[in-house]
């Protein structure tokens, strides 16, 4: 953050309606020009219909920090919600004490410019007395009180007295500047039914085409029948029915005035008046045939369309859909993000939100008073570069936009609008044009209205979820607290405060057992013995805990509990058999000492088969924990955390109580199927768990979509309604179709078919964002239903995906991908292209594999381009980076891309680009960075097939470390590798080593031209150029080599034999060698052939010398 360039600022209501558009251009001119940064600060609208919308809009004004600033334009006639210029006006006059300087009305507190608009009207009624004969003119003027309005009115009223004609007040009429004024007087004309005026002029268009529109229903003729002219000529006009004379304020060069007007404040100078009067523009409505009026095209300036390129006026544009459904907050500002491609004519969008909403949904609110501490989340560029997207980047609202003191060459102008929606400010958002002095479009301000619209229904969508929660949690909560007074009961519940009491004093409790069966074959695992009671009426265990709490008896609904169970496991011990049964033990509560030897003499008998289950709903101390761990351990009691998801439940705990069992809550498992973030969470508890050696229970479970789902997780148990319901006799088994069904599921498991497949072709767009929302695991690229062959893949940038994109056998087309973020599924590559496909990829912005790369298909063409960034990282014992298995060939692989591709192995061997077996490979421009930790590793080839290798154009930088490294060519067989134009920066330290060659094939020839490298290796058993293990033939010509290689056996040229073939021409080469090789390289002196350049080759210190022929003929 070094930019130092001054800034100005300009307030603004709608910026860009036409006034004001072309003001900010001219004045952006001037300004950029001169090397000022400008801020404009802008309203959406002049002015909004509520008070909540009006604070809501000026509060952007508010972001301004004056200390930054060094002048400042106010466009006060623009401002027109109630207050808000005056507000405006009392802070700067308080906060900044440089030029301000307002536009278009007058200021009690600073200097003001107008326009002209007294010349225009004069010009327009002159007109129409002069050229049309009209006598009887009506004046519609805008608000009484208004500058412009008395203005114009006065000019009105002196040309109509120039030319001796006399002016009624009943033919004046005052309005307001919008639409409905003309239609009311237009009404009224017609109402008195009295002969019409010749002519109307209004102060300006929008009310002349009001009073037209009534005209014409009422089938009044314009200009026939009467002729009608406004002001301030705007494009509606111009494009009218009957297009409008009117008069064309010079609002750009006003705007470079503006700026003008405000350096001579800044110099102390006393500037110039503004001389340019309004140009009048003929159209057809005062009775003229467009004598003046620009005719304009129907053709666009561009072959793309909103439909073409989904754009935000598209009729596929489903953006308002997606960003209603979303459930958090970084699911929507992903969603917001995957949607700013739509902002044609922008060429930055940053959206800054207010930091209190990261936890939105909870209460939280943030009123319209300025701004504070910001969240950067999104910052996109029409480039792709640098993109980002999420919650993590935070800034102080004093620095407005971090971006904005970015070094930059050349100034530059930002948009800022508020983000909000009613009486809630979410932040404000930012843009800058791809022309530098335009503002910003309507579509624009209707997509970052959409913005705000979904903000808020996100908010209300995520307050309603978590009120849903906590409500499911008091639902499934088997000992929630309650704190009632006996008082503040009805008679029914007292009813049931007295019949508690009975069943507590009699006990009076029976049990149900649920079973819980394994996810394998669907076996009876255990039981859970579900508290009953046996009285009539009955009361549920809620109301027993309820009432048992007000009466503090809770210690006897532990006592009952523990005695009626294990009694019963001892009475049934044939039919349990060795089977578990899990026991609810309410937190806190302690068994009286005197009833442990009773139930010590029961668990001396059953302990291996009791499991108690604890709630998570409360912790417990350190001391209350050792207690029961001492005692479970003691008697060999298996421990369950009950109801995992909710209360406190959280890593740090079961690192503390490390149970047998984690039982994850049913607020977790309802619905799960359809709730990727519930799937993540899910797989997570159940990943620790087996890491941990503890089983993973589903409890709950009502559906079979919601069996599939766990069973697919990895789930140990389940446990709910739509296994078996609890039942008052012991169940051997569960119904044989549902076990089927378990079996079934588990299988699917370890097949790997848990999978939703996505097929693209409905849309040109593909959104990860939502993908990754509804659950899909694979993008199936090339089925025959496809509409639309090309695609764009668009994610949020760093946003993770658990996503496969597959490629059809013989599809041919392009696939776009915009900051993309894949892992692998059970090994399988990111990108797979099947068979005889042809297909281009187009990097945009920053993609990124994780853990596999991409596979083509051996009869498969793949080319790559695009000016974005590929990412990928491989952790595998065996891994290619693009292209293919170590036994398999790869397709033909073209690098056409503007981007760098970085590749990051770990693992024991591989290939960066290539295969095993080889295949053909073009590399045309591009950048490539390599980074290898692996046994060994090949950058750009074959492993053990032939390598034949035409690279061109790029820069490639290398890191390898391991037992063996090749950076070009094959490492097991032969090699030929042409190098064009190529820079090469490479860092190795192996035992074996080539940079380009081969290292155990017979043969490598390498050619080069216009190379340069800076290369460094330390490798006992190694070369630079050719075959370490056989024939070598090198030809370089026009290269710059900079050389160091250090090892045992570490040579330059050529491999351990004199069958070595050097051609250096044209080049400068200075190496450095420390071997006990004493050596650059084995060839003959005859096998070695310099012309021209230069060449210096030290080997441990000596200088070794070879002949150079000078021939510059």
């Amino acid at each position: 953050m070094n930019n130092t360039r001054k800034k100005l600022a300009l307030f603004v209501g709608q910026a860009d309606e036409e006034y004001q558009s072309r003001f900010i251009s001219g004045f952006l001119k001037k300004a950029l020009a001169a090397d000022y940064d400008v801020c404009i600060f802008s309203m959406y609208l002049k002015y909004q219909d509520t008070q909540e919308r009006e604070l809501g809009e000026s509060n952007i004004f508010s972001l301004m920090n004056p200390s930054k600033f060094d002048g400042v334009i106010i466009l006060k006639d623009s401002i027109q919600s109630e207050g808000a210029a005056e507000t405006l006006e009392n802070r700067l006059k308080e906060t900044f004490d440089r030029p301000i300087v307002v536009i278009e009305k007058e200021s009690d507190l600073f200097p003001s410019i107008c326009t002209d608009g007294y010349s225009a009207v004069s010009e327009l009624i002159d007109h129409l007395i002069t050229t049309h004969g009209c006598r009887d003119i009506s004046f519609v003027s805008g608000k009484k009180w208004h500058k412009h309005s008395k203005e114009r009115l006065k000019a009105y009223r002196d040309a109509m007295k120039s030319a001796g004609l006399e002016v009624s007040e009943d033919r004046i009429f005052y309005g307001d500047f919008w639409y409905q004024s003309g239609e009311i007087y237009a009404e009224k004309l017609l109402a008195e039914n009295a002969p019409l005026p010749d002519a109307v002029a209004c102060a300006n268009d929008q009310m002349a085409i009001g009073l037209c529109k009534v005209f014409s229903a009422h089938g009044i003729r314009v200009p026939e029948d009467i002729a009608v002219v406004g002001y301030d000529s705007t494009y509606e006009g111009r494009t009218s029915p009957c297009s409008l004379t009117s008069s064309v304020i010079p609002a750009y060069e006003f705007g470079e005035y503006a700026f003008d007007f405000l350096m001579k404040k800044m110099q102390d100078k006393t500037p110039d008046s503004f001389k340019l009067k309004p140009q009048m523009l003929i159209g057809e409505s005062c009775g003229c045939h467009n004598e003046t009026m620009p005719q304009y095209q129907i053709r666009r300036s561009e072959w793309g369309t909103d439909i073409s390129e989904e754009g935000f006026d598209s009729i596929f544009n489903n953006m308002d859909e997606n960003l209603i459904t979303q459930s958090s907050l970084i699911e929507y500002i992903s969603t917001v993000y995957s949607y700013a491609y739509q902002l044609k004519g922008i060429s930055e969008f940053h959206l800054c939100i207010e930091s209190k909403w990261r936890n939105i949904g909870l209460g939280v609110r943030v009123p319209h008073n300025g701004y504070r501490d910001m969240i950067h989340a999104i910052r996109y560029y029409s480039s792709h570069k640098n993109n980002m997207a999420g919650l993590e980047e935070t800034f102080s609202a004093k620095e407005m936009l971090p971006d904005l003191y970015n070094e930059r060459p050349s100034p530059a102008a930002y948009f800022f609008t508020p983000v909000y929606f009613e009486n809630e400010c979410f932040g404000y958002a930012a843009v800058r044009c791809t022309e530098p002095c335009n503002s910003y479009n309507d579509i624009y301000r209707r997509w970052i209205t959409a913005v705000c619209r979904g903000f808020e229904i996100l908010k209300r969508n995520v307050a309603l979820k978590h009120m849903q929660e906590q409500l499911e949690r008091m639902r499934n909560n088997k000992f929630a607290v309650y704190s009632y007074a006996y008082g503040s009961l009805d008679e029914k519940e007292k009813k049931e405060y007295d019949l508690v009491s009975d069943i507590l004093n009699e006990n009076l409790l029976d049990y149900y057992f649920q079973p819980i069966v394994n996810t394998i074959d669907g076996r009876i695992y255990g039981y859970e013995a579900l508290m009953r009671s046996k009285t009539n009426p009955y009361v549920s265990p809620l109301s027993i805990i309820k009432f048992a709490t007000m009466q503090e008896r809770l210690e006897d609904v532990e006592r009952a509990t523990f005695i009626n169970v294990l009694r019963i496991i001892n009475e049934k011990r044939d039919l349990l058999k060795n089977v578990k049964v899990f026991i609810n033990s309410i937190p806190g509560i302690r068994i009286n000492k005197d009833d442990l030897p009773l139930i010590k003499d029961y668990l001396d008998r059953n302990s291996a088969e009791i499991v108690i289950e604890l709630t998570e709903e409360a912790e417990l101390s350190d001391n209350d924990l050792t207690r029961l761990q001492d005692f479970y351990n003691e008697y060999n009691i298996g421990f369950a955390v009950d109801d995992y998801g909710t209360g406190y439940s959280n890593v740090t705990n079961l690192l503390r109580y490390m149970p047998d069992y984690v039982k994850i809550d049913r607020s977790l498992i309802s619905e799960i199927q359809n709730q990727p973030k519930k799937q993540h969470f899910v797989s997570e508890i159940i990943d620790f768990c087996h890491d941990n050696n503890i089983l993973a229970l589903a409890e709950g479970v009502e559906t079979s979509e919601e069996l599939r789902t766990v069973i697919h997780l990895g789930a140990d148990l389940i446990q709910g309604y739509y296994t078996a319901r609890p039942s008052a006799e012991i169940i051997p088994h569960i119904d044989e179709k549902l076990m089927n069904e378990i079996r079934q599921f588990h299988q699917e498991r370890i097949d790997g078919n848990n999978k939703k497949i996505y097929s693209a072709g409905k849309t040109n767009r593909i959104s990860l964002t939502k993908l990754v929302k509804n659950g899909y695991t694979d993008i199936v690229v090339g089925k025959d239903e496809m509409v639309y062959k090309d695609v764009s893949i668009i994610g949020t940038p760093e946003m993770k995906t658990n996503i496969h994109l597959r490629v059809e056998a013989g599809y041919s087309g392009r696939i776009t991908l915009e900051d993309v973020f894949f892992t692998n599924i059970k090994k399988r590559p990111c990108i797979e292209i099947g068979a005889d496909s042809n297909v281009a990829i187009v990097l945009r912005g920053t993609n990124r594999l994780m853990n596999t790369g991409i596979q083509v298909h051996e009869s498969s063409r793949l080319i790559m381009e695009g000016d974005g960034t590929l990412t990928i990282d491989l952790n595998a014992a065996e891994y290619y980076g693009i292209g293919n298995k170590l036994d398999a060939r790869h397709g033909e692989l073209i690098f056409d891309q503007d981007g760098a591709i970085n590749i990051n192995c770990r693992g024991q061997k591989g290939v960066c680009i290539g295969s095993g077996l080889g295949g053909k490979i073009s590399i045309n421009r591009g950048e490539y960075n390599l980074i290898s930790c692996t046994e060994s590793c090949v950058g750009i080839g074959a492993v053990t097939g032939e390598a034949r290798l035409n690279i061109k154009m790029c820069l490639i930088e290398a890191e390898f470390t391991g037992e063996t490294g090749l950076l070009i060519g094959s490492l097991e067989n032969n090699a030929f590798v042409s190098i064009s134009k190529v820079t090469i920066h490479h860092y190795g330290k192996s035992t074996y080593m080539c940079i380009i060659g081969s290292i155990n094939g017979n043969k490598a020839a390498v050619t080069a031209g216009s190379f340069g490298s800076m290369i460094n290796i330390m490798s006992d058993n190694s070369t630079i150029f050719g075959a370490l293990n056989g024939i070598s033939e090198i030809d370089l010509s026009d290269s710059s080599l900079k050389l160091e290689s250090t090892g045992k056996n570490a040579l330059i040229f050529g491999g351990f034999n004199d069958n070595t073939s050097i051609k250096l021409f044209n080049s400068d080469i200075n190496a450095v060698v420390r071997s006990a090789e004493e050596k650059d390289t084995y060839a003959d002196d005859e096998n070695i052939h310099i012309v021209n350049g230069r060449l210096k080759i030290l080997v441990n210190d000596k200088e070794i010398k070879h002949n150079i022929v000078f021939n510059y003929t």
